[in-house]
């Protein structure tokens, strides 16, 4: 399972550019494809993606945000189930 301290690399896999959290989504070269594809792999198994909340992700940090929202909701900072 991805760990919010994990996204950072795993955003840097499908990412063509250098970023920080302030970065445009455009300007680090991620695509809505790979969006996706990183949702699917931070999502617990049950979780249903929200795909429109996706319209509001503008940056990298927002994506963490939206990205740390699809992680099972009794899981600590490391990822693992309480």
């Amino acid at each position: 399972m991805i760990t919010p301290t994990d996204l950072d690399s795993r955003i840097a896999q499908y990412a063509t550019a250098e970023f920080v959290d302030s970065t445009l989504i455009q300007e680090a070269g991620l695509e809505s494809l790979s969006l996706l594809r990183l949702a699917v792999e931070v999502a617990d198994e049950d979780a249903e993606i929200d795909a429109v909340g996706l319209v509001d992700v503008r940056t990298v940090g927002d994506l963490k945000v939206w990205l740390i929202s699809l992680f099972p909701k009794d899981a600590d900072e490391t990822g693992a189930a309480c």
